[in-house]
C-alpha cells in the first residue's frame, strides 16, 4: 500500500470544509457580509478539489482501473442520486417524486463528472497538446446555451482542464509552493484577492463560478465574452495557487486524519443543509452575529461526519464491496494507496 501523504489529506479537509460552509452560506449570498465569503470560497475551491481529484488518478489504464471507476464512483453516485431524491421528496413534500440519473441532484454533479473524466482519460492523454485543446473547448462551451445541466455537460467541460492539470503535476512541481518566499507571496495573494472581492463584491455573479451557465445566459452574448471565462480561470488558479502553498505539508493529527475521510463528508452533508434549511434555520438567522454562526456550524458538521467512526458505520454503503459483480481475471492485481476521495 502506498504510503498517505499527509499534505495532500490536509489539503483535502480544508477544500471539504470549504464546500460544507459554502453550501451552508449560500441561502444567505445575498447578504453583504456573508457574500464576500461565499464569492472568495467558490472562486477556487471547486477547481482545486477536482485538480487534486486529477492528481490522484495517475493510476489510468493500470490494473481494474474500470472496475475502480465502477466500484467506487457509478455504484455511490447510482445510491446517493436516489437517496438524495427520495430525500428532497420527504423533506421540502414535493408534490412529485422524480429519479434524474442523467441530471445530476445538487451536489452530485462532481460524480457524475468524475465518472465522465475517468472514462475519458485513458483516451485523452494520448492526445497532444490535451490541456491547451481541453481549456480552448471549455472557453466555446460557454457560447452553447443547451450546455448547462443535463449530464452535467456544462461542468464536466469547463472543469476539465483542472482534472487534467492535476494529472500532469508532480510532488517536485507543488514543493516550488512551498518556498518561503512562495509563502509570503501567497499570503500577499490572499489578502489581496479577499480584499478586492468584499470592496468589489456587487460586481461579481456567483454563477460564474459554478461553470453551468452560458455566457449569454449570465448576460455576455458579445464574441468576446470567452475572456470573462479566462479571467475566473486565472483567478481560481492564482487564489488556489496561493492557497495550496500555505497549507501545512507535516501530518497534523487530528486534520490529517479526517482528511481521510472527505468522500464521507462530501456525500453525507448535503442531507444536514437540506434539513436545516427545511427545518427554518435560515428564517431565524435575523441578526449579523447569528448568521456568522453558520462557520463554527460548518467546522462542526465537517468534524462529526469526518471521524473513523462515520466511515466504520457507512462503508457498507459508501464503499461497498463491488468485487463479485466483476469477472475474474487471473493474474491482475489493482494498486491500492492515496486516491482522490480518501
Amino acid at each position: 500500500m502506498t504510503k498517505r501523504d499527509a499534505y495532500f489529506d490536509n489539503v483535502k479537509f480544508l477544500l471539504i470544509l470549504l464546500v460544507v460552509i459554502g453550501h451552508l452560506v449560500e441561502p444567505l449570498y445575498d447578504d453583504p457580509l456573508l457574500r464576500p465569503l461565499y464569492l472568495f470560497i467558490y472562486s477556487f475551491h471547486i477547481p482545486m478539489f477536482v485538480l487534486v481529484s486529477g492528481y490522484f488518478a495517475k493510476n489510468i489504464g493500470t490494473g481494474d482501473y474500470l472496475n475502480k471507476v465502477i466500484s467506487r464512483l457509478v455504484i455511490p453516485y447510482l445510491a446517493f442520486e436516489t437517496l438524495y431524491s427520495l430525500f428532497d421528496y420527504w423533506i421540502y413534500d414535493r408534490n412529485e417524486l422524480v429519479f434524474s440519473y442523467f441530471t445530476p441532484y445538487w451536489l452530485m454533479w462532481f460524480f457524475f463528472s468524475m465518472i465522465l473524466w475517468k472514462v475519458a482519460m485513458p483516451y485523452i492523454i494520448r492526445i497532444r497538446y490535451a490541456l491547451p485543446i481541453a481549456i480552448a473547448v471549455a472557453l466555446l462551451a460557454g457560447y452553447a446555451n443547451d450546455a448547462q445541466y443535463y449530464a452535467s455537460v456544462s461542468r464536466t467541460i469547463v472543469f476539465f482542464p483542472f482534472f487534467l492539470i492535476g494529472y500532469y503535476l508532480d510532488k517536485s512541481m507543488i514543493s516550488r509552493l512551498h518556498t518561503r518566499v512562495m509563502r509570503i507571496v501567497s499570503a500577499v495573494v490572499l489578502g489581496v484577492s479577499f480584499a478586492m472581492i468584499v470592496f468589489y463584491s456587487q460586481l461579481y455573479r456567483k454563477e460564474w463560478f459554478y461553470g453551468s451557465f452560458s455566457y449569454e445566459s449570465l448576460g455576455h452574448n458579445e464574441w468576446s465574452a470567452g475572456i470573462y471565462r479566462i479571467g475566473v480561470y486565472a483567478l481560481a488558479i492564482v487564489v488556489g495557487g496561493a492557497v495550496l502553498s500555505l497549507v501545512p505539508r507535516r501530518n497534523l493529527p487530528v486534520v490529517s486524519g479526517m482528511g481521510m475521510n472527505t468522500l464521507y463528508t462530501y456525500l453525507l452533508h448535503g442531507f444536514i443543509v437540506m434539513a436545516l434549511t427545511a427545518g427554518g434555520l435560515y428564517d431565524i438567522l435575523d441578526s449579523a452575529a447569528s448568521k456568522w454562526l453558520l462557520i463554527p456550524m460548518g467546522i462542526t458538521i465537517t468534524v462529526i461526519l469526518s471521524l473513523s467512526s462515520i466511515r466504520t458505520w457507512l462503508r457498507w454503503l459508501i464503499e461497498p464491496r463491488a468485487r463479485r459483480i466483476f469477472k475474474r481475471h487471473p493474474g491482475r492485481s489493482g494498486r491500492e494507496g492515496q486516491t482522490e476521495h480518501g
